[in-house]
């Protein structure tokens, strides 16, 4: 059972709680039934395959008219000697039981060698440093029932239904964090989940959180959170399409936050709605070596940023709306998703002169090429932040790309601006349950409002290879990927950044 299993398992169980014993004797009943089959079906088998004995003939073959004198020693002892043997049944062929006909070479099968052929690469990588090694581990982990105990460790309560989880997160540039996660299935009420969380980075970095989930009898929820988080490492490195690595410097931020989220299903329509009132207070901490942003600011080496030093209580609403017509599960995963989002804001403290709206969209097509699980997937996406009043947009609420696709090779808040577009073509392939190995390159960057000063030698590059959960392991996640980042291409379009990403994740 493969790390991701241990995962799946302990969310499965919470869902559907099956006590150990009767896994247990499900599977040593089948194990008898297949005995008991295998035992009958070998006489049955045999029986079919030995000739049936000729019986005696109970009349003569003639009746004589006069009764024959009796044989004498002689010929009765010459008659059994040239008597020949009765005549064996000819074997039956063996049938085909498992009705196997070679299947037709199809067109995916000759196509699915050209990804093939260019990701081998990626791919050695992946099978030889990533699946060989993690493959070790998960056998080693399934004899010893390393998941069962694990799971037996960490949950407690009538059917398991509660439990702490350890988190974890190293992302290159930041500080690595760990934590843990609470949650209790059916709290008062049939499914419903109550869970908090807690993480911890070292000096100035500490995370606390609290949510409770109701889901409705058609599979549609309503969540209500609440959350604060101390971080002293966001980075900064100006605004544009153009910043340079040398000026990385640091804010930290304290910030406390409240959300309300409902989400409605209409069959591959997801429509998902939000309200949130948060704090965002700026401080003074040092992080990671790196000059903080007041600090590049007094020396002349960036600008002020829009809204730096502001301290920020906001009111934000949002819709987002998702259509995805490819099917859950690991196979035939063909389809397309089309998603659109708004978040209007506003600062309660400023009125409207200082509010924003963020919006954006995105175009994905996914083709399963097998039908199997081998994903080729082509997407465009976009994001705009403009503002509604007199003010400029907040730095810390411009579009802000990095650390997730399609800019997976650049750190978080690497890049930002007025909007970004970008488009990734990935490669997906299962590696085990709920894992799939990943390959991507992507194209794209930020500009300014409206993507106004577009040009296509502003693109950078970014590449990834790894593992990711699948989409339908749910709110839950765990990468580990490997990223680099380029220059644009009127830059020379040189690498320039690298990233290492592991971590596991858990949803309210």
């Amino acid at each position: 059972m493969s790390p991701l299993q241990t995962m799946n398992v302990a969310r499965t169980r919470r869902m559907a709680p099956v006590p150990r014993a009767d896994v247990v004797g499900a599977r040593l009943g089948r194990a008898l039934l297949l005995l008991v089959s295998l035992g009958w079906a070998v006489p049955v088998l045999g029986a079919e395959e030995k000739p049936e004995p000729t019986p005696p003939s109970s009349e003569p073959m003639s009746a004589p008219s006069q009764p024959a004198p009796p044989p004498s020693d002689a010929a009765t002892s010459a008659s059994d000697s040239t008597t020949p043997p009765a005549e064996l049944s000819p074997r039956r062929d063996v049938p085909n039981y498992r009705q196997l006909d070679s299947e037709a070479t199809t067109a995916g099968d000759v196509l699915i060698w050209v990804p093939r052929v260019i990701l081998l690469p990626a791919y050695l990588v992946t099978e030889y440093a990533l699946r060989a090694p993690v493959g070790g581990i998960s056998t080693v982990a399934e004899k010893n029932n390393w998941a069962g105990s694990l799971y037996d460790f960490f949950a407690f309560g009538p059917n398991h239904r509660g439990g702490i989880l350890p988190t974890f997160s190293f992302n290159t540039g930041f500080r690595p964090t760990i934590g843990a996660h609470f949650f209790w299935d059916d709290t008062f009420v049939a499914r419903n989940t109550f869970t908090a969380d807690a993480a911890w980075g070292g000096s100035d970095w500490v995370r606390v959180a609290v949510g409770d989930r109701y889901t409705f009898s058609g599979g549609d929820w309503i969540a209500l959170q609440a959350q604060w988080q101390r971080r002293p490492d966001y980075v900064y490195f100006g605004i544009g399409p153009d910043t340079s690595d040398d000026f990385r410097s640091r804010y930290g931020t304290d910030q406390i936050e409240g959300r309300l989220t409902y989400m409605h299903r209409m069959g591959p329509l997801r429509l998902e709605s939000h309200g949130r009132v948060y704090r965002t207070v700026f401080r003074d901490y040092n992080c990671c070596g790196d000059p903080t942003v007041a600090e590049r600011v007094e020396r002349g080496e960036l600008a002020p940023p829009p809204g730096y030093g502001q301290n920020t209580t906001a009111a934000e609403v949002g819709l987002r709306a998702v259509l995805d017509t490819r099917p859950a599960g690991y196979t035939n995963r063909s389809g397309v998703r089309i998603g659109v989002e708004v978040a209007p804001a506003v600062d309660a403290t400023q009125g409207f002169d200082r509010s924003w709206i963020h919006y954006g969209a995105h175009v994905e097509g996914s083709w399963d090429v097998t039908g199997k699980g081998r994903v080729l997937s082509l997407g465009v996406f976009t994001a705009f932040s403009d503002p509604m009043g007199d003010q400029p947009v907040p730095f810390n609420e411009l579009v802000v790309v990095g650390g997730t696709e399609p800019f997976a090779g650049f750190m978080a808040g690497r890049l930002r601006d007025r909007s970004a577009a970008a488009a990734q073509l990935s490669w997906r392939w299962p590696v085990f349950d709920y894992l799939d190995g990943v390959v991507a390159v992507g194209f794209g960057n930020v500009f300014d409002k409206h993507l106004s000063n577009f040009r296509w030698d502003s693109l950078r590059g970014s590449f990834e290879v790894g593992l990711r959960t699948q989409p339908s392991f749910g709110r839950s996640s765990f990468q580990m990927v490997f990223g680099m980042g380029s220059e644009p291409f009127s830059k020379g379009f040189s690498i320039n950044s690298f990233r290492f990403a592991l971590g596991v994740t858990y949803g309210v």
